[in-house]
C-alpha cells in the first residue's frame, strides 16, 4: 500500500535525502525563541554504529510499524508534541526512537531510562557540588571572591536539559520504561512539555556578575553557553516515551502526549525483522522457527520479538559446528524462546 502523502516519517529504515526539512513548521503554539547555538554541534562520528546495533542494517523498526501506527507518528512529529509507544515488551518500542533518528537524520539519540528514584532534575542537570568542595580544599586551589569561579565544571546538562537545548534541527530523546518512574515526574514533566524551557537555579544565582557560562551536554563531549541560567529550545525535541503498561498516567500528562498503542508484530513483519538483523536468507533458512515462534507467543499470550532473534543466531552459530544433521533446531529454539517474566 503507498504511504500517504502527508506522511514525513514512512518507517523504512532508510535516510530520506531532504531528512528534517520534509518536516513543515509547527503551529504558533508550538514554535519557540530560543537563540540557536552558534556554532550548531557536528554529529558524533559513531552515530551509524549506533543505529545498526539498534535496529539491524535495514531498520527492525520500521517493520513492525503498521499504517495507522504511522499516522500516530506523524501526528506527533507535525504537532510536536510527546509520543507516549505502549505495549508488551519486545515490540520495539525503544527502536523507534533510533528509526527516527536515522529517517529524519537527526543524530544520535538521546537516552533517559527510568527508575522508581528518577527525579525532573536528574533529566534536566546535575551539579556535583560536593566535588566541587572537596576540590576548593586542595592546596593551591583559586576561588574568586563571590565563589562562583568555574561553577560550570561541575554541572552536566542531562539527557532532557541537553534535548531542550535551542538546537535548529531537533535531538530525539527516548525516555525509557516512564511507568516505572515515581508519581509525581509524569505531572513534574508537564510545564517542560508545554513551554520547552526550564533554568538552572545555581546559574541563576550568578547571572548578574556571570551572564553566560558553558556547561556539558549530557553526551559530555562539547560544552555549550547557557545565558542567565535560563535554556529554552528552538525546535522542540522528538520525544518518544515508553511504557509496558504497568501504571496509569495522569490525564494531564495524557493531554500533552500523543499515544501510540503497539501491537504484535505479525507472520510477515516477523520475516522483515529476521531479515534485518540475520540477512534475507535466515528467513527460508528457519521458517519452521519462526513458525513456532509465532504458535508457542499464540499460547503464552506474549513473547518478545528478541526472543526469536536470540533463538536463530545461536541456532546459526550452533549450526556452523555440530552441523545440521546433528542439531536439534526445534528443541533448542524452544529452549531458548521461552517469556521472560518470572513465571516463566
Amino acid at each position: 500500500m503507498t504511504a500517504p502523502t502527508w506522511h514525513v516519517f514512512h518507517g523504512s529504515g532508510e535516510p530520506r535525502p531532504d531528512g528534517w526539512d520534509a518536516v513543515p513548521p509547527p503551529m504558533i503554539s508550538r514554535t519557540f525563541t530560543g537563540q540557536p547555538l552558534v556554532p550548531p554541534p557536528q554529529p558524533q562520528p559513531d552515530q551509524p554504529a549506533q543505529m545498526d546495533r539498534k535496529l539491524g542494517r535495514n531498520g527492525i523498526g520500521a517493520h513492525q510499524l503498521r499504517s495507522d501506527d504511522l499516522d500516530v507518528i506523524n501526528a506527533a512529529l507535525l504537532c510536536r508534541r510527546p509520543l507516549l509507544a505502549t505495549g508488551a515488551p519486545g515490540l520495539g518500542k525503544s527502536s523507534l526512537a533510533y528509526l527516527i533518528a536515522r529517517e529524519l537524520g537527526l543524530g544520535p539519540v538521546l537516552h533517559w531510562p527510568i527508575t522508581s528514584r528518577s527525579t525532573l532534575r536528574d533529566g534536566l542537570y546535575h551539579y556535583d557540588a560536593l566535588r566541587r568542595f572537596e576540590e576548593a580544599q586542595l592546596p593551591g586551589n583559586r576561588s574568586e571572591a563571590n565563589g562562583a569561579a568555574d561553577l560550570a565544571d561541575y554541572i552536566t546538562l542531562g539527557p532532557l536539559g541537553t534535548a531542550l537545548l535551542p538546537y535548529r534541527r531537533p535531538r530525539v530523546l527516548l525516555i525509557d520504561e516512564i511507568d516505572k518512574a515515581d508519581i509525581d515526574l509524569p505531572n513534574d514533566l508537564l510545564h517542560v512539555f508545554e513551554n520547552g524551557e526550564y533554568q538552572i537555579d545555581e546559574l541563576r544565582r550568578i547571572r548578574a556578575h556571570r551572564p553566560e557560562v558553558e556547561v556539558f551536554t549530557h553526551e559530555g563531549r562539547e560544552r555549550v553557553p547557557v545565558r542567565a541560567g535560563f535554556v529554552q529550545c528552538n525546535a522542540f525535541p522528538v520525544i518518544i516515551m515508553t511504557s509496558n503498561g504497568e501504571r496509569e498516567f495522569p490525564p494531564a500528562f495524557l493531554r500533552r502526549c500523543l499515544h501510540l498503542r503497539l501491537e504484535k508484530p505479525e507472520r510477515a513483519q516477523l520475516e522483515r525483522v529476521v531479515a534485518a538483523h540475520l540477512g534475507s536468507a535466515a528467513v527460508d533458512e528457519y521458517s519452521d522457527i519462526i513458525d513456532n515462534f509465532v504458535r508457542r507467543r499464540s499460547e503464552l499470550g506474549t513473547l518478545p520479538t528478541d526472543r526469536l532473534l536470540i533463538a536463530l543466531h545461536v541456532l546459526t552459530q550452533a549450526g556452523r559446528v555440530d552441523g545440521a544433521d546433528r542439531l536439534d533446531r526445534q528443541r533448542l529454539a524452544e529452549r531458548l524462546m521461552q517469556p521472560t517474566d518470572s513465571g516463566g
